[in-house]
């Protein structure tokens, strides 16, 4: 009987450790997250910009709540984000591709940006490198044009 408990207790067990070794996808794809990052800047505010910084890498790399709202308040008004695609790339980084436009007094300016996320394994969710620590090992097309 003493045996018979040890093994249902091994599968269970068994059981347990397999499951939590695979977790679940997060909640907000890489494309999800960005374009909810930029929807909280161009809202602007005090709550607004608070919500955009929980969605960055920015307080892991020491980056104060303060200095980071000082930065996106220089964002340009107005600018608008189109996904053009979204790579998840090994290592749990992902790479969205971006249209990014925005109005000059020359008329409507339009670039392409990559921004490159990370998945914070603690929160299951993407967090936007938002200080550009995580890069390609290429070099970007447009540079190679150069």
């Amino acid at each position: 009987m003493k045996r018979l408990g040890l093994i249902f207790f091994l599968i269970i067990l068994s059981i347990s450790i397999g499951c939590s070794r695979s977790s679940a996808p997060p909640k907000e794809t890489p494309d999800m997250v960005v374009n909810k990052y930029y929807g909280f800047i161009s809202t602007g505010g005090m709550r607004a910009l608070s919500e955009a910084y929980r969605l960055t890498t920015a307080k892991e790399n020491k980056l104060t709540e303060d200095r980071f709202k000082d930065i996106v308040r220089r964002y340009p008004e107005g600018m608008k984000i189109k996904i053009l695609g979204t790579d998840v790339q090994k290592n749990n980084v992902a790479k969205v591709t971006c249209e990014m436009s925005m109005p000059s007094s020359f008329g409507e300016y339009v670039t392409e940006n990559y921004i490159y996320l990370k998945l914070d394994k603690k929160t299951n969710s993407w967090k936007i490198d938002f200080t550009g620590e995580l890069q390609d090992d290429t070099v970007q097309p447009e540079e190679k044009k150069g």
